[in-house]
């Protein structure tokens, strides 16, 4: 699952991992074995939650969708009187009503679970289970949450700025920038520093989901060996080139370095206070990327704007940059053009990822 609009980010992220993903809106299905489904949670940073199907069936009647949630191996993902927690989606289906159909679907994950199970001596889970029912054409598709909290968080920031990108949506912007480690990176507007430190750590090779607990690790037949022997595969640690972070906020530059502090990349990451015109970037060419203030966070935006256009003129003349817009007028304010690569919303607005290259001309 990923926000719509940054599926050719997953879907290359997921080719990465050996699958062959087909994209779907707001996602990708796949077939992956258990170690890869361990790895995909340790060290996948676009993806934002994955959801692992059961089955998939015709229903148009609530006692037929009942018989065959209930014939279903449940005991492999629950434990008697665990609660579950059922969502439902419903399109074009006879079956509409989607709190009846919640009810009657954990009432059968409840029938069928009934049987008491321990594994290594480990104790039933309490935590509610996620189970997604879909309902298209009167076919049911049943899946269980894998992941648990938003895999967004990765457990570093704790402390962010007035409207901060969430992690996964950053590394698919960097992702689509085509950065790579080693390339020179400058975020002019870094807030509490998400995109710098996200770079640093997929150049240091850390895993995205290290030092955090998944809803498969409370499935009665999760095995924690292999997930211990995929915990302690080595990192792959690539060259790291200069990697900055500048705002005028000092303050949220406090919060900044406090962020890459906890995800082990205050080394690897520069960050100074100063206007976004007048900012010295790191030395050779590279990428400049930015999340501009915009809509409730800024009002009248566009002296930010301005201020971004003026560094991308003078002293980053010459840099690739990828720059998140909402509407074409605040490029415009920048004076600045680009081709956009990618839309999806974020922080409650659909804005638009540009990426220009001075050398080779719009992407």
């Amino acid at each position: 699952m990923v926000a719509p609009g940054l599926e050719p980010a997953l879907v290359d992220e997921l080719l990465a991992f050996g699958v062959s993903p087909k994209a779907v809106p707001g996602g990708a299905t796949f077939r992956a074995d258990r170690r890869t489904l361990y790895a995909l949670h340790l060290h996948a940073r676009v993806a934002g939650r994955f959801w692992v199907r059961v089955a998939t069936f015709p229903a148009q009647t609530l006692d037929v969708l009942g018989d065959r949630v209930r014939a279903l191996a449940w005991d492999r993902f629950v434990y008697p009187r665990q609660p579950v927690d059922v969502r439902v989606t419903a399109h074009r289906s006879r079956l509409r009503h989607r709190e009846t159909i919640a009810k009657k679907v954990a009432h059968a994950v409840g029938d069928a679970a009934r049987v008491p199970r321990r594994v290594d001596g480990r104790k039933p889970a309490r935590t509610p289970i996620a189970v997604l029912v879909r309902l298209e054409d009167d076919v049911c598709t049943v899946s269980v949450d894998a992941s648990g909290e938003h895999l967004h968080r990765r457990g570093w920031r704790t402390e962010a700025g007035e409207a901060p990108m969430r992690e996964n949506l950053a590394a698919a912007v960097l992702w689509l920038a085509q950065w790579r480690p080693g390339e020179p990176l400058l975020d002019p507007m870094c807030g509490s520093g998400t995109f710098p430190i996200e770079a640093a750590q997929i150049a240091a090779g850390a895993a995205a989901g290290r030092g955090r607990e998944f809803a498969f690790q409370g499935w009665p037949d999760h095995d924690p060996a292999l997930w211990q022997s995929v915990c302690n595969e080595p990192a792959d640690p690539a060259v790291v080139g200069p990697i900055m972070g500048s705002d005028r906020d000092g303050r949220v530059l406090v919060a900044a370095r406090a962020n890459a502090k906890r995800a082990g990349v205050s080394g690897q990451v520069a960050f100074v206070e100063g206007d976004a015109a007048t900012v010295t970037p790191p030395p050779g060419r590279g990428l400049v990327i930015a999340n501009p203030p915009y809509g409730a966070r800024l009002p009248d935006a566009r002296p930010a704007w301005r201020a971004l256009g003026e560094l991308l003129r003078g002293p980053c003349a010459g840099w690739r940059w990828a720059i998140l817009c909402p509407h074409p007028s605040l490029l415009a304010a920048a004076r600045l053009t680009a081709a956009p690569v990618a839309t999806f919303p974020n922080g409650g607005l659909r804005v638009v990822l540009h990426v220009r290259d001075p050398e080779a001309g719009q992407r």
